[in-house]
């Protein structure tokens, strides 16, 4: 990603851009809202301290819409509940996405109307202030590229089958699309769901948990997908994790791992999906029978005392962790051929092929 691209990689430089738009020319606002502000407000904050993107104005000062902005993030149930609560019923709400929004499934109240970045930014190729007009025509056409890419990987375009996740490679892309999966994958079984960045690596990273039905809530089956999209690299991770701290913990989550120990295996997990799901078992590369590295030192130390800093070279649990309450094994999905779908898919077939086992173990 280059030049105006990278402005463009962030909420707030459109949101940026979309008020500027608007200050040299509110007519196209018209057709949204019905009538052409007097004012816009960037992160406006209303009546409260939090703020929304972008607050339309007439020339009385009372607001007549309200602009959320997003890239790739989902539109969450407490900000829409903030955005409802506090402006008037009849101040149109509008959702700006860089990918398709379901409105039946994603937009939790009807005030709500949805559509796409390169649309709204679309509405400004065509005005009378010609630097408007040009730098609208540059930043649509990145925009729709960006929208089709992700819809070609998450959902496939124009009647055609999904795209690899091969198609993309910048992560800022990928960060993305991990985030337009999040609703297929809560449909998959998932119970809650993450998407962020690894640490230091700055790499997209798509996490999903599942709890036990006889376990303590803490007690979870996590499944997570690591990507390096520019090296075409995507790492699968499935195991156990329990969220706390403290021995008590670290002594379930050693306890699950163990309990569980012959089913966080790379090979395991294959073999069981060659079973359910021949064609997508077929999307897995094993770089090692076992996907985990080999135990070091006795790691019931560190069930007693904790990790600490300079304990990594002296202990190894047998399984790839984070902390010292997750274990997982790990494989590389071919992102050659593997799709946004196959992931989810993935995601959803790990998380119940542990808690299967869990329930027989």
């Amino acid at each position: 990603m280059d030049g105006l691209g990278r402005i463009l990689a962030s909420e707030t430089n459109v949101s940026d851009l979309l008020a500027y738009f608007t200050e040299e020319d509110p007519s196209p606002w018209v057709e949204l809202i019905g009538k052409a502000p007097a004012r816009v407000i960037r992160e406006g904050r209303a009546s409260t301290a939090k703020r929304a993107d972008l607050l339309l104005q007439d020339e009385s000062g009372a607001t007549v819409g309200a602009v959320e902005v997003k890239l790739g993030h989902h539109l969450s149930q407490e900000q829409s509940d903030w955005y409802t609560t506090t402006f008037e019923a009849d101040v149109p709400l509008l959702l700006a996405s860089l990918d398709p929004v379901d409105e039946r499934v994603e937009l939790p109240d009807p005030r709500w109307s949805a559509l796409l970045l390169s649309d709204l930014m679309g509405r400004w190729t065509g005005s009378s202030v010609h630097e408007v007009a040009v730098l609208a025509a540059s930043v649509t056409a990145i925009l729709t590229a960006w929208s089709t890419q992700v819809a070609a990987v998450s959902t496939g375009m124009g009647g055609r089958a999904e795209e690899p996740l091969a198609t993309i490679s910048d992560p800022f892309l990928g960060r993305v699309l991990t985030r337009a999966l999040v609703p297929g994958v809560r449909s998959e079984g998932a119970e809650a769901v993450y998407t962020g960045v690894t640490s230091g690596g700055g790499n997209p990273l798509l996490a999903a948990w599942r709890t036990f039905r006889n376990r303590p809530s803490e007690h979870c089956v996590i499944a997570e997908v690591r990507w390096q999209p520019e090296h075409q690299n995507m790492v699968l991770r499935f195991g156990v994790d329990v969220d706390g701290t403290g021995r008590e913990a670290r002594e379930a989550a050693w306890q699950l791992a163990t309990t569980l120990d012959s089913a966080i295996r790379a090979d395991e997990f294959a073999a069981h999906l060659h079973e359910i799901d021949p064609e997508r078992a077929e999307l897995l590369v094993l770089a090692k029978r076992s996907g985990r590295p080999t135990a070091k030192g006795d790691w019931g130390e560190i069930v007693q005392k904790g990790f600490e800093r300079g304990d990594g070279s002296r202990y190894n649990p047998g399984f790839h962790r984070d902390g010292d309450t997750r274990f997982e094994a790990s494989l590389r999905i071919d992102t050659t051929r593997a799709t946004g779908p196959d992931v989810v898919a993935l995601l959803g077939h790990a998380l119940a092929y542990l808690r299967e086992r869990e329930e027989r173990a």
